[in-house]
């Protein structure tokens, strides 16, 4: 990542020389998208905005994608949703080649703009490229490469841009990532367990342009309207480069496998448990560790950071930070008869979120169930033997 240190101080340089600079009528401006890459903050693509001029000799690329992770505290920062991203500049065949080299297609969408329309837009990239302007706090939602484009657009055409809604579908934000967010990856599954109430939210059709993709589908529809006619925004897209997609093949790792997998093993060593009359303290302490440091987790991201999709999330009702609390008094043989309320406790918290998952605020992971029957495993004896021995 200090290639993005060097290119932050290379743009510096270049921006100085492009201030000097001026366009000519035959120079383009256009609208690159990429595709989502294989890392975590590539999911959701990226949008950049090229200048191209050829009788000026300006060939570049204004990208408001670039963060460090050499920034001090960044992955502290990071976490608490305090990412600070900036503007760079980058010359195009740079640019191109880094998509290239990570197979990732791009594709350009020309503006179809008037020569005055075409300088205010340079002249604004310009202001925001300085020392004093470039640096942002990045918001997934409301604040990023996406929607910074799309509000650059909308400027230099005085705010006349009309979209075509007439295909616009109602989505949450969560059905927006779960399009992007590979399915079968832990990552993926890390991320979906940690969206909160706000993805639920029904996003407008500006607000879909937080995605590379939505804001090219956008703009392919857009109508620039003066006097009461209308012409397009953008001419037709072309592809710079067409990354062919990669199988993938079947992952015996996967969450699927993985996490049905351990129900199925809980479910026969409890089994045994049962048979035996003999408890399994390692097996409690190993899945109620893991849930209360999930629990931590989520209750962070919940409570303490501001991103904006992680607020409010009722995965907390079945991982709870105190089942780490619990895990380590486990340990104790002389506390563990004191707990016998904390698992009816728990095993009656949990078939309540199940039974009430549907008709809840938030939208849940389905490997959520299979989690939840676990934890009911280890727990609901406590809770159901008692009244099963009071019937009979």
């Amino acid at each position: 990542m200090k290639i993005l240190v060097l290119l932050a101080i290379f743009s510096l340089s270049l921006f100085s020389k492009l201030h000097a600079a001026q366009l000519s009528p035959e120079a383009r401006i256009s609208l690159l998208t990429c595709a989502p890459g294989d890392e975590i903050y590539s999911y959701f693509g990226h949008s950049a905005i090229r200048i191209n001029d050829p009788k000026s000799g300006i060939d570049y690329v204004f990208n408001y994608g670039i963060f460090s992770f050499d920034s001090p505290n960044f992955i502290w920062r990071f976490i608490r949703g305090e990412t600070d991203y900036m503007l760079a500049g980058q010359r195009m065949p740079s640019f191109i080649d880094s998509y290239i080299e990570e197979h990732r297609s791009v594709y350009e969408q020309i503006l179809n703009i008037t020569e005055p329309e075409k300088l205010s837009l340079f002249e604004a990239l310009l202001e925001n490229a300085k020392a004093e302007n470039r640096v942002y706090r990045y918001r997934h939602f409301s604040d990023n490469c996406s929607t910074r484009v799309r509000d650059q657009f909308e400027k230099c055409v005085n705010h006349q841009l009309q979209y075509d809604m007439s295909g616009d579908k109602k989505l949450s934000y969560r059905q927006l990532i779960d399009q992007c967010v590979p399915v079968n990856s832990w990552n993926g599954f890390g991320i979906k367990i940690a969206l909160g109430i706000p993805c639920d939210h029904i996003t407008t059709f500006s607000e879909k342009m937080f995605l590379p993709d939505y804001l090219m589908r956008s703009m392919a529809g857009a109508r620039v309207v003066k006097n009461g006619t209308g012409s397009p925004f953008v001419l037709p897209a072309t592809t710079l480069y067409d990354a062919k997609p990669v199988s993938q093949g079947f992952d015996p790792t996967s969450p699927p496998i993985v996490v049905n997998l351990f129900f199925i093993i809980v479910l026969g060593l409890t089994f045994i448990e049962y048979r035996r009359k003999r408890r399994m303290i390692w097996l409690d302490f190993v899945i109620f560790l893991s849930l209360g440091l999930a629990g931590l987790l989520l209750s962070f991201l919940c409570f303490f950071s501001v991103l904006e999709a992680t607020g409010w999330n009722l995965n907390l009702i079945w991982a709870l930070p105190t089942h780490l609390i619990f895990a380590f008094l486990l340990l104790f043989p002389s506390q563990r008869p004191k707990l016998d309320w904390y698992l009816k406790f728990t095993a009656g918290t949990v078939i309540l979120f199940l039974v009430s998952m549907p008709f809840l605020p938030q939208t849940f992971h389905w490997l959520i169930i299979p989690i939840c029957l676990v934890i009911l495993l280890r727990s609901a004896d406590k809770l159901i033997l008692p009244i099963l021995k009071k019937q009979l």
